[in-house]
């Protein structure tokens, strides 16, 4: 297409990542299709191009080019969804990185609620490594995590992982028909 000088759609490049995703190895490539296309051709991906390239990301355990492709879907105001969050979630924890993975943790939260089968076993996999009863702040203030409770409605204080020790993970089921 270039060749012949008809510029890329947002179709194209969707398409293109999911055939490089497809391959499993293509990181490099699936990224630099979706960093340039906005610079280079004026296109506004959507949801569904960022996809196939954070899946393949996510399989090479691509922490840094995780958070490029995260900034540039927040750069085009696209908003992520479980399937992309789980992604996000997962590298971070296997590149032990504590700090994403509770602030991944947070937007799954707030975006949904309740996840799907294997966003639940990405986030069980996450506490039952010895690296989540390791991670905490070394220095918080009690005052700070009182007003970040009642500043965010009591539950949540945003601040990180303040203690240390095992996890406890459980499941649960929420809704009418328990699903």
């Amino acid at each position: 297409m270039l060749e012949a000088g008809a510029p890329p759609s947002a179709a194209t490049i969707t398409s293109l990542g999911r055939f490089v995703a497809a391959d499993g190895e293509g990181a490099d490539e699936a990224f630099g299709l979706v960093s340039t296309m906005r610079q280079k051709y004026g296109i506004a991906l959507r949801l569904r191009s960022y996809s196939p390239v954070l899946a393949v990301i996510r399989r090479a355990r691509e922490a840094g080019k995780a958070s490029a492709v995260e900034a540039l879907m927040a750069a085009s105001a696209v908003s992520q969804e479980e399937p992309e969050l789980a992604a996000l979630l997962e590298v971070s924890a296997k590149v032990r990185d504590t700090d994403k993975v509770y602030e991944y943790m947070h937007k799954l939260w707030r975006a949904i609620g309740c996840v799907i089968e294997e966003t639940a076993k990405v986030l069980e996999g996450r506490f039952r490594i010895e690296t989540a009863a390791t991670a905490h702040k070394p220095e918080w203030d009690v005052c700070q995590v009182k007003d970040a409770l009642v500043a965010n409605g009591g539950g949540c204080h945003q601040l990180g992982w303040l203690r240390t020790g095992p996890w406890m993970v459980q499941r649960v089921r929420a809704g009418a028909d328990d699903k």
